[in-house]
């Protein structure tokens, strides 16, 4: 009898034991989980870093070669007002463009324009050979049935 509780009692700690282990390796695989999702987040968020970091020098690029732009396109405004304030008639800032420009110089004040004259009449077209009337005085009548 002895013999059966100690067989009883070692089935029970079995199984206890069993239960305490099964806890205690979710636990361990929960840390695991985690410490692999944090590593997967880390590796996201490096990535995200490098592209962050290769957009922001393109946009740093593209910024420099504006602004080298904007300074060419400022001295060159800079050397024609001064140009123009030089006096030459040739260095003028002009308004409308090159074309423009010359074409409105050689086109004359106002266009003339003639007058008609009143030498040569209209055909009259009312006589009876003309066509256009019958000639007859009286209106042709129709048969109604």
């Amino acid at each position: 009898m002895d013999w059966i509780i100690g067989l009883l009692l070692l089935i029970v700690g079995g199984i206890i034991g069993y239960f305490v282990a099964k806890h205690f390796s979710k636990e361990d695989e929960n840390q695991q989980n985690r410490a692999e999702s944090e590593q997967t987040v880390k590796e996201l968020m490096a990535q995200q870093a490098s592209v962050h970091l290769l957009e922001t020098k393109k946009i740093a690029q593209q910024l420099s070669q504006q602004a080298e732009a904007l300074t060419q396109q400022i001295s060159h405004y800079e050397q024609t007002v001064i140009r123009q304030n030089s006096g030459a008639e040739d260095n003028q800032l002009n308004y409308f463009g090159e074309h423009a420009t010359a074409y409105l110089r050689n086109k004359s004040d106002s266009p003339t324009r003639e007058k008609d004259t009143a030498d040569i009449q209209p055909l009259d077209f009312s006589a009876e050979g003309s066509g256009l009337f019958s000639g007859s005085a009286e209106p042709e009548s129709k048969e109604v049935k």
